[in-house]
């Protein structure tokens, strides 16, 4: 498992896949080559617990595989509303089956809470959600995807403002089979600038491995 591989002139290695990262304040969307002929087979129910493979185990709450498509990936049929709320058990499991031109996902808690949700193949270019259009580049949150290398990649940026302050929250996903589950490895960068001004960083990338769900009854 190679994960990681970091240099001065912003370009990482997840998955092994290349990464180079624009100028986030330029508001450029980060997006990797994609070929859907490399597109692979992610179809099949999974554990939405995950174990931990590599990195930190704080990133982004990737170890609730529903969690992190509906939070840091943003997609919206999956986040909890008043009437539905995603509240895990040992058998919450997630399923991807093959849709046109992309993934349906089905997210099941194990006590009777359901939600679903289509991740677009978009071989490069924007997904924007139905009922959410696509976002200027400074406001809301936005989302690209594809294949290359065997791997589905998701890319998502949400940025935020308070006061007189701003910040950036950027994630890159690599998903792939594995070993009949599912290999799922992130990198998230956060940035925030200020009045004074002042500037902050931050960089962590995680790899889960999601059983599938027949291991467990």
């Amino acid at each position: 498992m190679a994960l990681a591989g970091l240099s001065a002139c912003g370009v990482t290695t997840v998955d092994d896949v290349r990464v180079a990262w624009p100028d986030f304040k330029q508001g450029a969307p980060l997006v990797l080559p994609s070929d859907p002929a490399q597109c692979p087979d992610l179809g099949g129910t999974y554990l939405a617990a995950g174990e931990l493979r590599g990195g930190k185990a704080s990133v982004a709450g990737l170890s609730d595989l529903q969690r992190f498509l509906a939070n840091a990936l943003a997609l919206p049929d999956l986040q909890d509303t008043a009437e539905r709320q995603w509240q895990p058990t040992a058998a919450a499991r997630v399923t991807f089956s093959p849709a046109a031109g992309g993934w349906n996902i089905q997210a099941e808690d194990g006590q009777g809470s359901q939600s679903a949700a289509l991740l677009r193949q978009r071989d490069g270019a924007a997904d924007p959600d139905p009922a959410d259009p696509p976002q200027p580049p400074r406001v809301g949150a936005s989302r690209y995807t594809g294949c290359t290398q065997g791997r589905f990649w998701v890319t998502a940026r949400r940025d935020w403002h308070q006061y007189e302050s701003m910040g950036v929250y950027r994630y890159v996903a690599l998903l792939r089979p594995q070993q009949g589950g599912l290999l799922v490895s992130v990198q998230r960068e956060s940035h925030s600038i200020g009045l004074l001004p002042w500037y902050s960083s931050d960089s962590e990338q995680a790899q889960y491995w999601f059983a599938p769900a027949t291991m467990r009854p």
